[in-house]
């Protein structure tokens, strides 16, 4: 297909300001640590390395993953409740960093990102991701809008004394609203011994007596997504995929069974999806292209200055690397 048919393709399917979906994919180029990575970090854990099955386990990581061997090899109660720690204490630490080096600079392309889903639309954007960054709170917050994510209160501010453009802008801050349904949890989320749940921002170690509300890699994502917080996200964000147009997914591999459902029934019904991804999944392939739906896109990494572009029935390679975000909204 020649490019002006592809670009004619992307901008009918984006033009009911899609449903945004953040994976993994869209952290990563802000260096937050990707499974591997959170699987070294793991490994060095003196408590993983005292569990009786440390070594069964660092031989599945290196096998299948991370994930995969959460769940394929028995390991005591105390080392899950140590990745959990891990997990959060890598991830973290990444965020406060990239906070800390661009507290006035967020996220330039999902600031972009976000202007551009919410400027034709009545103030509203909906964004589902399973990351458990604060990319997209920094990015709404460079974009003038308020961020709803089930939690109440603010902490960051910046001084301002009153003002008519003052005014002005905070009600526009009030009328422009981004949903965030974080469906495998936040930093920022604690839970007390009583079941209390609050959310501490900028925390650098978790509180005493409270524990992360992070959903980490393995089969556990399943049967937490079925206790609070996590089931009203999801309820959230199930409601947000029907009622969308369409759907933009960013570095997102379509390896989370228990939220994707609605996605995947709209999408067979005719809703179109873009796809930005460095490498297809395989679940991607056979959720999207295999599954026959009539109407995506997937633009993937090709080389180094070249991306492939599939279409239903189709694919090309195209120059430049449009799987990338920020280039991405160059041309969109």
């Amino acid at each position: 297909m020649e490019w002006s048919g592809c670009m004619s393709l992307l901008q009918g399917y984006l033009e009911n300001s899609p449903l945004i979906v953040l994976g993994s994919g869209a952290s990563m180029p802000y260096e937050l640590p990707s499974m591997g990575g959170l699987a070294e970090e793991i490994k060095k854990s003196d408590i993983v390395i005292s569990d009786p099955n440390y070594s069964n386990f660092c031989t599945a990581v290196d096998d299948i993953g991370l994930e995969g061997a959460i769940d394929r090899v028995t390991l005591q109660p105390e080392t899950l409740q140590e990745i959990r720690t891990v997990v959060w204490t890598t991830v973290n630490k990444s965020d406060l960093l990239y906070f800390d080096q661009h507290s006035l600079e967020p996220p330039k392309a999902l600031v972009a990102l976000i202007k551009k889903v919410i400027a034709p639309t009545p103030n509203k954007a909906v964004i589902v991701t399973t990351n458990y960054d604060r990319l997209a709170e920094y990015a709404v917050d460079g974009v003038g809008a308020t961020a709803v994510t089930g939690f109440e209160g603010g902490l960051v501010k910046k001084l301002e004394l009153p003002s008519g453009p003052l005014k002005t802008r905070r009600i526009r801050v009030r009328e422009r609203v981004v949903d965030i349904w974080k469906v495998h949890g936040s930093l920022d989320w604690f839970s007390a011994s009583d079941g209390t749940t609050v959310s501490f921002p900028f925390a650098r170690t978790i509180p005493d007596n409270f524990q992360p509300l992070i959903i980490p890699p393995g089969k556990e994502k399943y049967s937490s997504t079925h206790d609070e917080p996590y089931r009203t996200i999801i309820s959230e964000a199930d409601n947000a995929f029907v009622q969308a147009g369409a759907y933009l997914c960013v570095g997102y591999g379509f390896n989370d069974e228990h939220i994707q459902p609605k996605l995947l029934t709209q999408i067979s019904k005719g809703k179109p999806i873009v796809i930005l991804a460095r490498t297809m999944t395989s679940a991607c392939k056979k959720h999207i292209i295999e599954a026959g739906i009539s109407k995506y896109l997937i633009f993937e990494l090709a080389d180094a200055t070249h991306t492939k572009v599939y279409g239903n029935g189709w694919e090309e390679v195209y120059e430049g690397q449009y799987w990338l975000l920020d280039k991405f909204m160059e041309i969109w």
